[in-house]
Formats: structure tokens, C-alpha cells, sequence
């Protein structure tokens, strides 16, 4: 398969697959990533259409797109849906999201299908990357095994709504109440070596200082970025979610006074370790314009 690093995305724009207006500008709406929706954002009435909307869009217009163009695929009976991912996979798509997953068989079962998919249709293996979502109780104490089930899994998603309606959580915006799901699904993450986990959506477009403290804390958690539901969000996710010029400048200045014999260094008189200068070099690599490797 192809060796890919982990993608740094800060937004991720979501677009109903039923709303042709919208599907039309998306891309250009300043994503780092768009997520093309053929789940709940779709009546049932309209899934067919949906389906063959953004499977055109994928085909027509995902390579070269100025961002990474994501699709999440419906669920039925049998589990996550091989009809969307048979239509949806194309040259140029970069990641499935799979909605709800409880468990590593069903991030097995796409990974399979897609592998089927490049290798008929001229993808390079292992292009396409998944993000599993997590959704659920069941999906939380399930994140480890879902983190390893393949590799193609990018970085698990939080789908905070359906958390709560499963947990029956009563006020969404208590952040404690999600506290422990949140960092179960960093520290999993790092410990599986995938990206850092993906905060879900908030959706209450008028209250910008609501989705400041969500996004901030999502990234003091270890999220690397978030949804987004309109355009209007992405200033405030790619401001909170980009290293602040401080944390750019102390990371150069650590990798600047590398030892190359013990890859330690010295920054203003403090011995650093090897630690930080991982976490450096994280800092530095996410500080890059987001042109660059958007089409991951």
C-alpha cells in the first residue's frame, strides 16, 4: 500500500449529497477538507439521486480540487453501504467516512471493498483513507481495536450529537459530560500511530464564541480539527487549529539547537528532550500552508 502521513486537516465542510446549489461551490468554499453527505443529511426518498450526484462530482472534479474531497457513505441492514462505496470511489477521492462504527469488522469489510475498487479502477493501493466515527458508548470502549483495523484508518472522528442522544445526555453543551469519550479517542489514537482524532460539528451557526471554546478545547484534548456545517466556520477552526506564531517560533528554535549525536537540544538555557522535539516537528509539519497536501 502507499505510505501516507497523517493528514493535518483543521476543517472539515460538510455537504448535503441531496443539495445540488451546494455541491456546486463547496470545494471552493476554503476547506481543508469537504465531506460530501450521503448519510443523515439525506432523506431516504433522495439517497439514489444523492448517490449519483456526488459520484459525479468525485469523478469530475476531486482530482485537482483545491481541497481533500471526503465522502460519507450511508449504513443499511448488512452494515456500512457497498452501494455508495462502489459508486463513490474514483481517482481523486482521497477518504470514506464511516458513520456509527462500533466495532473493527466493519471498517474491515470497507477496507476489503475499496482494495477491490482501487486495483480495478487504476487507484494506487491504499490512496483512499478511512475515518471511522465514533458515535457511540459502544464505539468509545471499541476505539483501540477500530484504531488498528486497517491501515487505511486516517483518524477516528467524534461524533459528539449521537453521543449524547445514546448516552441520553441532557445539555450538549456540558463538555465534561464528553470529556472522557474525547480523550479515550486521543489517547487510543497515539497509541494505535494514526492521525489525531477529528472533533464532530457544532452546529449552532450563531454563536461563534460557542464554537471558539469548543474547538479550543477540542485541540487541548489532542483533536488535530473539527467539522464544520457552514462556510462561516472555517475562519474560527483554521485560526484555533493552525500553531500560533509563538508555538511556530519555540519549535524551530528546538529543531534549530538539535544535538545531532542525542537529538536533544538546548532552547533558551533548558535542555529539551527527545519528546519535545517529536512534538516540534509535529508543530512545524501542521504550520505548512494548507495547499500543501490537501488532496491527501
Amino acid at each position: 500500500m502507499v505510505s501516507l502521513p497523517e493528514p493535518a486537516h483543521r476543517s472539515y465542510l460538510f455537504a448535503p449529497g441531496s443539495n445540488t446549489r451546494i455541491l456546486g461551490k463547496v470545494l471552493d468554499a476554503g476547506a481543508d477538507a469537504v465531506v460530501l453527505d450521503l448519510e443523515d443529511a439525506v432523506a431516504a426518498t433522495d439517497k439514489a439521486s444523492a448517490r449519483s450526484a456526488v459520484a459525479d462530482l468525485v469523478r469530475d472534479r476531486a482530482r485537482g480540487a483545491p481541497c481533500a474531497v471526503h465522502v460519507r457513505i450511508d449504513r443499511d441492514a448488512a452494515g456500512h453501504s457497498t452501494t455508495d462505496v462502489d459508486a463513490v470511489v474514483h481517482p481523486g477521492l482521497a477518504a470514506l467516512r464511516l458513520p456509527k462504527c462500533t466495532g473493527p469488522d466493519a471498517v474491515r469489510a470497507v477496507d476489503h471493498q475499496v482494495t477491490a475498487l482501487e486495483r480495478e479502477r487504476g487507484i494506487p493501493a491504499g490512496t483512499i483513507r478511512l475515518y471511522p466515527t465514533i458515535e457511540s458508548a459502544a464505539g468509545v470502549l471499541a476505539a483501540g481495536a477500530i484504531s488498528r483495523s486497517s491501515p487505511r484508518v486516517a483518524a477516528l472522528v467524534f461524533g459528539s450529537v449521537d453521543f449524547a442522544a445514546d448516552l441520553g445526555l441532557p445539555d450538549l453543551a456540558d463538555d465534561d459530560a464528553t470529556l472522557l469519550a474525547r480523550s479515550t479517542l486521543a489517547l487510543q489514537s497515539r497509541a494505535a500511530g494514526i492521525g489525531r482524532p477529528v472533533d464532530g460539528a457544532f452546529t449552532d451557526l450563531a454563536d461563534e464564541q460557542g464554537l471558539r471554546r469548543a474547538a479550543t478545547r477540542a485541540r487541548r484534548l489532542g483533536f488535530a480539527g473539527k467539522s464544520a456545517v457552514h462556510p462561516t466556520q472555517l475562519p474560527v477552526l483554521h485560526e484555533i487549529f493552525t500553531p500560533s506564531p509563538a508555538e511556530i517560533a519555540r519549535a524551530r528554535a528546538i529543531v534549530a539547537g538539535l544535538d545531532d549525536d542525542t537529538a536533544t537540544a538546548v532552547v533558551g538555557g533548558a535542555f529539551v528532550d527527545a519528546a519535545v522535539v517529536a512534538q516540534a516537528r509535529r508543530i512545524l509539519a501542521t504550520a505548512r500552508e494548507p495547499s500543501e497536501g490537501a488532496n491527501r
